[in-house]
């Protein structure tokens, strides 16, 4: 009798996991597993978005796009915007986070949490247009500021040299916040003991820094590394908004080209084709992360 009623408690435990994980499965199919199959199945057709009929090619889309040009340098500067925006994502998130962490003024904690965090909260859409006119090269304030100093007008935007700096520095600006919250909430579990102990060997606060807060933060750097990338490679609104790929194609990243065949020249063959490129250039990236990051993570 007991092993029947374990077996029919097991039965119930089980179909009632099923029932509770179904949504999530559904859901995960429906908008992450189809989309994916669709997108790798259409990057083998041709056609246009103003027709239904669609010819079979194979991967003469994908030839399409890696024999391009522009492609090739589409790629590079989603690869050096990538580079730019995670690093200084991370070294002043780090930087930041320690300090709020450290700091024993709530008042003027507050006021920075609630400056760095707030940009965060805001539409892309908007940000890019205030940064736009911000940075305008003839009357933005930025270089009314300058002139006002006696300094040269600075390109910002307007020039190929500098776009694509310009635009990491709006991005950074817009989301440090989110990842110093997320080192923040890290910091506040490392022990407190570890660091008395520092203390008591009479530790250099930097050596402490490097030896104890990084190691026990490490999980955490790690997502956010993971998570920030990611976020990168998914750039679209600010390059939309400020520069439209210019000037040059300077600031022309993956999604802003896949947006461009596929709505602006009409072509969602290469722009699939391009899409499979991505998701496979975002999956490569992250097995790296992890991979390199593997003998330097430290699990709790």
């Amino acid at each position: 009798m007991k092993k029947k009623e374990r077996s029919a408690s097991e039965k119930r435990d089980r179909l009632l996991g099923i029932v509770t994980a179904s949504p999530a499965a559904i859901l995960l199919c429906v908008f992450t597993v189809y989309p994916v199959i669709y997108l790798i199945y259409r990057s083998l057709f041709s056609g246009s978005l103003i027709s239904t009929k669609k010819e079979f090619v194979g991967i003469d889309n994908y030839k399409e796009i890696l024999f391009d040009e522009t492609f090739h340098k589409v790629l590079m500067n989603t690869i050096i915007y990538t580079v730019l925006f995670v690093g200084l994502t991370m070294v002043l998130a780090i930087i930041i986070a320690v300090w709020l962490n450290g700091s024993r003024q709530k008042k003027l904690n507050n006021m920075v949490e609630a400056c760095i965090f707030t940009p965060h909260v805001i539409s892309m859409v908007s940000v890019s247009i205030v940064f736009l006119w911000l940075m305008e090269p003839d009357t933005g304030f930025f270089n009314m500021v300058l002139t006002s100093l006696g300094l040269d007008k600075f390109p910002f935007l307007s020039s190929p040299s500098t776009a694509m700096i310009s635009l990491v520095l709006v991005m950074v600006w817009k989301s440090v916040g989110y990842y110093v919250l997320l080192v923040m909430a890290a910091l506040q579990t490392v022990p407190v003991s570890i660091y008395e102990a520092a203390e008591l060997d009479n530790t250099p606060k930097i050596r402490t820094f490097f030896k104890i807060t990084l190691p026990m933060i490490s999980p955490t750097i790690l997502f956010t590394c993971v998570v920030a990338s990611i976020a990168s490679f998914r750039i679209f609104d600010a390059v939309n908004v400020m520069t439209q790929g210019g000037p040059v194609d300077s600031t022309n990243t993956l999604v802003y080209y896949i947006y461009a065949y596929a709505f602006r020249y009409g072509n969602p063959g290469v722009a699939c084709a391009a899409g499979v490129v991505l998701l496979v250039l975002v999956c490569i990236m992250t097995y790296v992360q992890f991979g390199v990051s593997r003998n330097k993570v430290h699990y709790q």
